[in-house]
């Protein structure tokens, strides 16, 4: 069987089957955003890792060095926030160039990583450069310390609340935009180029006792789907009450897309997808600025239901290396 057929999630199940298993130090492994083990000295710290690869996840006729680098960095503190995570924290860099690239070019994109790291409290401590034969790519390892009672996409029971935060489906129309010609000054091409990881808000759910957590980056859908998997439960959505901002909606306006669509399906927004008990989340909502869009149910699976409870049909899930163009 090819690695097309298998697709990226079949593939990753059948690699956590084989690395399955009790490690000393590690309190939580594969399945979750990052990886969690405990320090000799008794402090608990997320792992996780991400890449960046020219022709996927990014194309240079619209992303500038510094939106590169910013962005590289940017995702990987996301994964942290999701597990509720703070800062400090430390990224190594393995940044792969074909050898064409402007020396002046690469110290734009470091300083976009600096640009991140401070606003965020991280620093490059480290890394790696090869050279790759065709295409660029940038590598980052992250790690950053998280308390006990950090959030996993396993904690959620039927009952709980589903909240996001921030609005979605902003990236991908930024991205379609930036695909047509359009200016990166768009309000949604600059979510898509300088995503905001929410850390504070990451943290600030793990003290009220949020039940899961996972940030979206293939989708709506397909994120709270692996919250759904993990937790051996189903979900129902309002398509209404899902927050769009009105950038959105103009710049789908303007591309003939549907913003409803893109803010189930459009992955890259790194906005956070949280579930609580029902007393917990009405703390959660007005400290923090969250918008209910549904609940936690038996089953499995995603429902997505209209104003009249009627299911829509979602057509698709979301973005899924192998599987998508």
């Amino acid at each position: 069987m090819r690695v097309a057929d298998e697709g990226e999630f079949g593939l990753i199940a059948r690699l956590r089957g084989m690395l399955a298993g009790e490690r000393e130090g590690l309190i939580h492994g594969v399945g979750d955003d990052t990886a969690v083990f405990r320090s000799a000295a008794g402090g608990l710290w997320a792992y996780t890792a991400d890449a960046v690869v020219e022709g996927v996840h990014f194309d240079p006729a619209y992303t500038s060095w510094h939106s590169l680098g910013y962005k590289s960095l940017a995702v990987n503190i996301s994964d942290l926030a999701s597990m509720g995570g703070s800062a400090p924290s430390f990224a190594l860099v393995v940044l792969g160039l074909t050898g064409d690239s402007e020396v002046e070019a690469v110290e734009e994109m470091y300083r976009g990583m600096e640009d991140c790291g401070r606003r965020f409290g991280c620093s490059v401590v480290g890394g790696d450069i090869v050279r790759s034969p065709q295409h660029l790519f940038v590598s980052v390892s992250l790690v950053g310390p998280v308390e006990e009672g950090f959030l996993t996409r396993g904690g959620a029971r039927p009952g709980q609340v589903v909240m996001v935060t921030g609005t979605l489906g902003d990236s991908f129309l930024g991205l379609k935009w930036l695909m047509g010609g359009g200016k990166d000054s768009n309000p949604c091409a600059q979510r898509h180029l300088y995503p905001q990881p929410r850390l504070q808000e990451g943290g600030r759910a793990r003290e009220l006792a949020a039940a899961a957590c996972i940030d979206v980056s293939d989708g709506l859908l397909r994120d709270l789907g692996h919250i759904c998997e993990e937790s051996g439960v189903g979900a129902e959505i309002f398509l209404e009450d899902i927050p769009i901002s009105d950038a959105a909606r103009k710049t789908a306006g303007e591309l003939a897309e549907d913003a409803p669509g893109a803010a189930l399906f459009g992955g890259e927004d790194y906005e956070l997808v949280l579930v609580a008990d029902e007393k917990k989340a009405v703390a959660m909502r007005d400290e923090l600025g969250l918008t209910v869009i549904g609940m936690i149910k038996e089953g499995g699976g995603v429902v997505v239901l209209d104003s009249t409870g009627k299911r829509v049909d979602k057509g698709r899930i979301g973005y899924e290396h192998f599987k998508e163009g």
